[in-house]
């Protein structure tokens, strides 16, 4: 199927007002790699567009800006929340500094996010930065992904954000991890997971998807969201399970996770004592499991 690119744009247009030209031109000359990598329906188109939106600001971000505040750095690379564990007494000396905040969480200054970034020479760091659509970071991600894409983003890193170049990253990650099929199933927990490294944003990653899903649809009115994807294996056991463990009203086992099993999951984590967040992650699992132990035993 082939993507009208133009329409795409005018579709997408008010949830990006203020976006880059980078961005928008790389969308205009991208029709064939959105083609190439398989997302040429709604559905994949949104779930994509959505990690893209919520990484890049609505497209108005092109690298990470790295100028943090006081309190900033110790939210972000702080003790306990990042490996770099900046005191508090460094975040005041480093504030605003943004060529050495990089080089002290991602340069020599952090020598095992260094070495795994592979940010090897002095100013690595600021130099691989956060960078386009899916903002890679790290010398190494730079060349591994350049090398894949014939593109020399570790010599150039400017490259990932050239119209001509800066889907191409974004894409051959989104392919190499499979996405396409989490998208069909509507598994935005999943897609986050694997782009992020856990579920920062899920929250606005879904309100971007829904946004985006909806402008994208055509003819006739919108399904439901949540309905749209095919139904998922994994889904179907956890309403299974939460029906087993006495929810009310039981829930259609239908492998979509729509509002009702995200309230189920909510009043289960509740009582398990686990945060609540309406998200089917490790830990709910985890509880219930035990908790279908706990039936089973007695």
């Amino acid at each position: 199927m082939a993507i009208d690119v133009e329409d795409l744009l005018s579709r997408i247009r008010p949830v990006v007002p203020d976006a880059r030209p980078n961005y928008l031109d790389a969308i205009r000359v991208g029709g064939a790699l959105f083609e190439q990598h398989g997302i040429t329906m709604p559905l994949r188109m949104a779930h994509f567009l959505a990690q893209a939106l919520h990484e890049t600001g609505c497209f108005t971000v092109l690298r990470e800006n790295m100028n943090y505040s006081e309190p900033r750095l110790l939210e972000i690379f702080g003790v306990g929340h990042h490996s770099a564990a900046i005191t508090p007494a460094e975040a005041a000396a480093l504030a605003h500094r943004p060529e050495d905040i990089a080089e002290r969480v991602y340069g020599q200054g952090n020598p095992h996010k260094a070495q795994e970034l592979r940010n090897i020479r002095p100013g690595d760091g600021f130099l691989y930065r956060g960078n386009g659509i899916l903002q890679m970071t790290g010398r190494g991600a730079h060349h591994d992904i350049g090398v894949k894409c014939e593109v020399p983003f570790d010599s150039n890193p400017e490259f990932a954000t050239a119209p001509e170049h800066a889907l191409k990253p974004a894409l051959q990650e989104w392919t190499e991890k499979g996405l396409n099929a989490f998208a069909d199933k509507n598994d935005i927990r999943t897609i986050t997971l694997r782009i992020n490294g856990g579920f920062n944003g899920l929250d606005e990653r879904q309100g971007l998807f829904e946004r985006v899903f909806r402008l994208l649809q055509t003819g006739g009115q919108p399904v439901e969201v949540w309905q749209a994807g095919d139904a998922d294996d994994d889904m179907k056991r956890i309403q299974d399970a939460l029906n087993k463990l006495g929810t009310d009203p039981k829930l259609a086992v239908d492998g979509r996770f729509g509002p009702a099993t995200r309230e189920a999951v909510r009043r289960f984590q509740a009582a398990a004592g686990i945060p609540v967040d309406g998200t089917p992650g490790p830990v709910t699992n985890a509880a219930i499991q035990l908790a279908l132990g706990q039936i089973r035993g007695a």
